[in-house]
């Protein structure tokens, strides 16, 4: 009877023992997943979430052309994600890329109309871009294409006819 006894306590130990090892291998591995399909379920939102309008476009001289674009999502893009940007202007089909750096030839720079005054680019505001081709090779006469390209993908595309 007690050889019975200690025999169950000891399997029961074993259990709980073999119980607690499975829960400590098992939980990290769920828990990286749980946290990685929470990651990806946030930038899928934020991706869906982002929604971007040309309103207007212009050519204020032979060298620049702006463009305002407007957030209608319901996103706030932050100030220091707007580096990540990427800017595509020209012919349908071959549209090339202005650098965010100032000092490039072909670059492009922005201004925000920063209604709520905190820096990021809230939903309802506009942000003016202006696109500088100094040799003035990308701002022929005719239809091209503006894309503007956010740093989660979303983008606004409108064509223009200088």
């Amino acid at each position: 009877m007690v050889q019975e006894t200690i025999s169950s306590a000891v399997l029961i130990i074993a259990a709980i023992i073999a119980t607690v090892v499975l829960v400590n291998a098992i939980y990290p591995s769920l828990f990286r997943t749980t946290d990685t399909v929470g990651s990806v379920s946030d930038t899928a939102n934020n991706r869906v979430n982002t929604e971007l309008k040309v309103a207007m476009t212009s050519q204020p001289n032979a060298t620049s052309l702006s463009a305002w674009v407007k957030n209608v999502g319901s996103v706030e893009i932050p100030a220091a994600r707007m580096a990540y940007t990427d800017v595509y202007f020209g012919d349908p089909g071959s549209m090339a890329r202005a650098d965010s750096a100032g000092s490039a030839a072909y670059h492009w720079s922005y201004t925000l109309d920063d209604v709520d005054g905190d820096g990021d680019w809230g939903p309802g505001e506009t942000a003016r871009f202006l696109i500088t081709d100094a040799a003035a090779s990308h701002l022929t006469a005719g239809t091209h294409d503006l894309k503007i390209v956010l740093y989660n993908s979303a983008s606004a595309e409108e064509a223009v006819t200088i």
